[in-house]
């Protein structure tokens, strides 16, 4: 997220418009919003319907693998810190881009809560479709 909100101005330029959906509770939702800052709509989805509908899949096993583990404990020896766990853990994310007709021009489902792809390939395909 800290890329994304990074790159804010330069998506913005792009005449784009970022939502984030969450299944999270609207008093995690409040922390979370405090502590990342990010200048995006966000909106809760509690009974995971947009989740269901974009076809993002729960895996305890992917999201607990030792990748996973690596990376969490790479990032919080670079002073990262810990929020814990935030609801249910197993539940995978994605990244995707809808054009202003409504096609999708991007499918990103996480193979993991490390799996993401990069703000320059986001940004690229942005500028693409410009």
């Amino acid at each position: 997220m800290a890329q994304l909100r990074q790159s804010s101005e330069i998506i913005k330029g792009l005449n784009t418009r970022v939502a984030i959906i969450s299944f999270g509770t609207f008093p995690g939702a409040i922390i979370w919003l405090q502590e990342t800052a990010v200048p995006f709509e966000f909106f809760l989805d509690p009974q995971r319907k947009a989740y269901q509908a974009y076809g993002l899949e729960h895996s305890l096993t992917r999201s607990w693998s030792p990748k996973v583990w690596f990376t969490y404990a790479r990032l919080l020896l670079s002073g990262r810190r810990w929020r814990g766990i935030q609801g249910d853990s197993a539940q995978l994310g994605g990244d995707f881009i809808v054009d202003r007709n409504g096609i999708i021009r991007l499918a990103y489902r996480s193979l993991d809560p490390t799996d993401r792809p990069s703000i320059n390939e986001l940004v690229s395909l942005l500028q693409r479709l410009e």
